[in-house]
């Protein structure tokens, strides 16, 4: 008899593997929704691409990951060849390079060449990121950031010999970047910064750079973007300029020298590394007096979507892993999803996942409007504040969720042979932490309020976006989202009006409120657009326990109709 039992409990595991879907796009039912808002009649051009990546990501990319994130499988330095000659090498498990071979070749980067396409590469690098960072996730990123620096402020030259091989799908010709600020003692603080960029003596325009990088990611790429101060220039961010830095010339160490890889807790298959710089050849990108602006404006904001764009990856597909267990697994006589408890984590899991999606989705599909010149200045400015906050609200919430996936799967949720979820928690910790902490962040809305009123455009942004939502249907949700706005413009003026101490304090509890509006006005406006075509995808319920849990905080004994509620955003998408 337990023999039988026992079996049948593997029976169900295996039914909960067979569960998992063969296309990450069939899958998402409201992702789908989201795409086709956005791209209108370019969602049928564009869906067999989309198809191909969300295919390979839940195929083939699936157990490369795994294997190329395992222990004795993860990079290694190897500083020399065999006659002794300086490589800076680093070794990658063949499991790495062919899932990176699957990576460049759905095209995430090569759409770029064209303007308007920053949605359509963020969905690829949505599907992506159902694997984790995966090693490549983030030289994506850094990729992404360097082309929109050379389409932005590179000279015709640099535009002309790096964009071509930075838009190559083949893996093996790629040219892929790096990004290198942080130093030992500077951290957040980049205006510490000391690394030294003095004129070449034999090339007008270029620079040799010397110093040290403290966390160099990506450090096997083929060009770093590195911030370095000109001799003479002044102290602080002002004074520092951004450059190019080959990791070669003329076939030979381009003067730099690993210390050591980093041995990180999460995404642990991408080599990062301490590197000593000694008068490395650059040359400048874009004017050199607005060398941390153009960081922050392009390469950070690059990255700080790009990391927006993987927690919602990850958040899914921890959903998807969690609600297919949730199914298949048996407990006290019927599925265990069936049990309120469980049913309760997994509703939220689903409801704070999509409001991801809706806020990330969103500002891609700004950023689309920005490059085609359909969007006014006030706009972009209002962009900057949504990019920030929503870097620091989906990491936040992509551990949280991570974390409740693992719950459901109970003590199988902590074996890394079991299920994906160990490694994407892990990788979810370091998200949190990439291109910005969250107490970074939050100072720098409160700067950008302070100096340059960024709060008026994000504020009338939300207006004109809240005066969209028409659907007769939506009423309530409409009176709720402009009694948030209200709350929020009151919290933001509070704020401005107190001393610096007080709105440094406080500037963090007023971004989660800002987020938390954001989620919810962006999802009733995938809401309605939902209702006027007459389509289905559970997002009513899930808009309802939004407010109930984030919003109202309904206390649960008095609300007796959570339960039912709970049952049905859980169920969705099954």
């Amino acid at each position: 008899m337990s023999e039988d039992k026992n079996q049948q409990a593997r029976d169900s595991l295996a039914a909960w593997r067979a569960h998992r879907p063969a296309d990450y796009l069939q899958a998402d039912t409201n992702f789908q929704h989201v795409l086709h808002m956005y791209l209108g009649e370019d969602y049928q051009r564009h869906q067999p691409l989309l198809s191909k990546a969300a295919s390979l990501s839940a195929g083939s990319m699936d157990g490369l990951a795994i294997s190329s994130n395992r222990d004795e499988n993860l990079p290694r330095l190897s500083r020399f060849d065999g006659i002794g000659e300086r490589t800076e090498k680093v070794v990658f498990h063949t499991d790495y390079h062919q899932l990176g071979a699957y990576v460049w070749d759905t095209g995430v980067l090569a759409v770029l060449a064209e303007p308007g396409n920053e949605l359509l590469s963020g969905a690829l690098a949505y599907f992506i990121a159902h694997n984790g960072e995966a090693g490549h996730a983030c030289p994506v990123a850094c990729t992404a950031g360097l082309i929109k620096l050379l389409q932005r402020v590179g000279t015709a030259t640099q535009q002309q010999e790096y964009l071509p091989r930075l838009f190559e799908t083949d893996y093996a010709k790629r040219l892929h970047a790096a990004q290198f600020v942080t130093e030992v003692q500077g951290g957040s603080d980049v205006g510490m910064n000391s690394c030294v960029a003095v004129p070449d003596a034999q090339r007008k325009g270029l620079y040799r750079i010397s110093g040290e990088k403290w966390f160099c990611s990506v450090i096997d790429a083929g060009m770093f973007v590195m911030m370095a101060r000109p001799e003479g220039a002044s102290a602080g961010t002002q004074g520092l300029g951004l450059f190019l830095v080959p990791r070669t010339v003329n076939g030979k160490v381009n003067n730099f020298n690993i210390r050591r890889l980093k041995y990180k807790l999460g995404t642990r298959s991408m080599a990062s590394a301490e590197v000593d710089f000694t008068a490395a050849l650059a040359e400048p990108i874009g004017p050199l007096d607005a060398g941390f602006k153009n960081l922050v404006s392009i390469v950070l904001d690059t990255s700080r979507v790009h990391n927006a764009v993987a927690t919602c990856g990850l958040m899914r597909r921890a959903c998807l892993e969690a609600q297919a267990y949730a199914r298949h697994r048996l407990a006290f006589g019927k599925p265990i999803i069936e049990h309120l408890t469980v049913a309760q984590i997994l509703a939220r899991m689903k409801v704070v996942s999509s409001v991801a999606v809706a806020t990330t989705f969103r500002i891609l599909a700004t950023t689309d409007r920005l490059e085609s010149g359909e969007s006014s200045r006030d706009a972009r400015a209002a962009r900057r504040t949504h990019v920030n906050i929503n870097k620091y609200w989906t990491s936040i919430q992509c551990t949280r969720v991570i974390r409740d996936a693992i719950e459901v799967l109970g003590g199988n949720g902590t074996i890394e042979e079991f299920s994906v979820l160990p490694r994407l928690y892990r990788d979810a910790i370091v998200l949190e932490s990439w291109e910005g902490t969250h107490n970074t962040l939050c100072a720098q809305v409160l700067r950008d309020f302070v100096t340059r009123d960024l709060h008026r455009p994000w504020l009338d942004e939300m207006r004109e976006l809240l005066a969209t939502i028409t659907h007769h249907s939506l009423e309530a949700q409409r009176s709720c989202a402009a009694r948030l706005l209200d709350e929020v413009t009151a919290d933001i003026e509070r704020l401005l009006t107190s001393d610096a101490d007080y709105a440094s304090l406080h500037i963090r509890h007023v971004v989660d409120r800002m987020c938390v509006f954001n989620g919810y006005l962006s999802l009733l406006r995938e809401l309605d657009w939902e209702l006027g075509r007459q389509l289905e995808s559970g997002k009513a319920s899930m808009l309802e326990l939004f407010r109930r849990l984030y919003i109202e905080r309904t206390d649960p004994l008095d609300d007796a109709d959570m339960p039912e509620l709970l049952r049905e955003v859980s169920t969705i998408d099954e």
